[in-house]
């Protein structure tokens, strides 16, 4: 009702303007000046820099961790440049004078029309969800602040108007995308697997949301990790190697078959991606270490390389002369086992626009601690466009390869041209 009500009021102050003239009043806006403009984004600067200043008193103090701090950080930058944007459009865009009486009937139908549509049709939801949903995220800061938890009520009804929107819009992964990080923010797990399950189908190629489902799916059952679960990881890690969701999944499921070494390499990877100092790193940096002791318990060998990336090969990655491709295709740049297993032991993934590109697989990308760089003797390294994003090669994609490579005595310089059509 709110979005209506605004919508009503702009109509009204539209239609004003172009009946102005019908009344002999042919005056023209006067356009802002900079000085006003400038006026307005200093205060609107100095408004953040007090933000921020809560933001460090607040960390400093021990309310919010880093990773909030950052988070919160960003959603203020943010508002900063989306205040700063409407600014500009608000002052530097002068509105046009009416006169002619045609004019003015036109401008009044099209007024009308444009309420019936936009009620219709338009994106008065949409705009009614955002509002919803910027309040709801300034709510949850101030609770943050206060060291409160958020409101649960809050979150439902927020939950609740995206649902009634996906009635009308259900091929919304956007929509479909925020229930399910809503849901989990108030552990209703079901609800966010159900929602993650819909998104899958439209974007199949999403390693965020599979890893994220799987995540789900884990919370869901209590914490037990079943075959479905680790699927899901393993294919969201294929997509991404730096998924730290499906990490940690696939790290708890070694752990749990006792492959305590795996386990350990798999919690190592993810903190190497979040940084040693981000909270979740905290409880996976516990993980480590009991993994390490049940290892040395089981007698199992715990390697200790000098570097997380351990062995790796460094390859220039070229598109072929004469291919017209988009450049928002997938490539996907893999080392694999010459003449042995299909799976890749190191994957990266990049787009067709970031070609020509230097690329470094090493130990840190591979899918299984059981199978990646270090294990390998001669390797073949793949480079491929995917023309329907999917990870697996189907007949139509381009590709280029290289091998064998023997990971011992690996050439000075190693180039990949992208420029053989697969038939099968």
């Amino acid at each position: 009702m709110t979005s209506l009500f605004v919508f009503i009021v702009l109509a009204l102050l539209a239609a004003g303007f172009i009946l102005w003239p019908l009344f002999g009043h042919r005056r023209s806006i006067p356009v802002a000046s900079d000085e006003l403009l400038n006026e307005q984004l200093q205060t609107n600067v100095q408004l953040f820099h007090e933000h921020m200043a809560e933001l460090e008193a607040a960390m400093a103090a021990g309310r919010i961790d880093a990773a909030q701090f950052a988070q919160l950080k960003l959603e203020q930058e943010r508002n900063l440049l989306d205040d700063e944007a409407n600014l500009e459009a608000r002052y530097r865009n002068p509105l046009s004078r009416f006169g002619a009486i045609f004019l003015a009937s036109i401008g009044v139908v099209c007024v009308v029309a444009a309420l019936f549509l936009y009620q219709r049709w338009g994106s008065a939801p949409d705009v009614a969800i955002h509002q919803m949903q910027q309040q709801k995220n300034q709510l949850d800061y101030q609770d943050m602040l206060q060291n409160r938890s958020p409101d649960t009520e809050r979150a439902l009804e927020f939950m609740a108007a995206v649902e009634a929107r996906l009635e009308q819009k259900p091929e919304s992964t956007q929509y479909w995308f925020v229930l399910a990080r809503s849901a989990m923010e108030v552990g209703d797990y079901a609800r966010a697997v159900n929602a993650y399950e819909r998104i899958l189908p439209l974007d199949p190629e999403a390693s965020i949301v599979k890893g994220e489902l799987a995540q789900a799916m884990f919370l869901r059952d209590k914490n037990r990790i079943s075959p479905a679960i680790v699927h899901l990881a393993e294919s969201a890690l294929l997509l991404d190697a730096q998924n730290t969701t499906a990490l940690g999944l696939l790290g708890i499921n070694a752990f749990e078959q006792k492959k305590f070494t795996a386990a350990a390499d798999y919690w190592q990877r993810a903190v190497a991606v979040l940084g040693p100092e981000a909270p979740g790193s905290q409880a996976l940096q516990g993980g480590i270490a009991r993994a390490q002791s049940e290892a040395e318990k089981a007698g199992e060998a715990i390697d200790q390389p000098e570097s997380a990336a351990g062995r790796s090969i460094s390859v220039q990655v070229k598109l072929g002369e004469g291919l017209d491709l988009s450049g928002d295709l997938p490539v996907f740049i893999y080392a694999r086992a010459w003449q042995g297993a299909r799976m890749p032991l190191a994957i990266q993934r990049l787009t067709l626009a970031e070609l020509p590109a230097q690329v470094t697989l090493d130990e840190t990308m591979a899918m299984s601690p059981a199978m990646s760089l270090a294990q390998a003797g001669q390797v073949e390294v793949v480079a491929r466009v995917a023309l329907d994003g999917s990870a697996t090669a189907k007949a139509g994609d381009w590709q280029g390869s290289v091998g064998p490579l023997d990971l011992d005595n690996l050439p000075a310089e190693i180039v990949i041209n992208i420029d053989q059509q697969l038939s099968e």
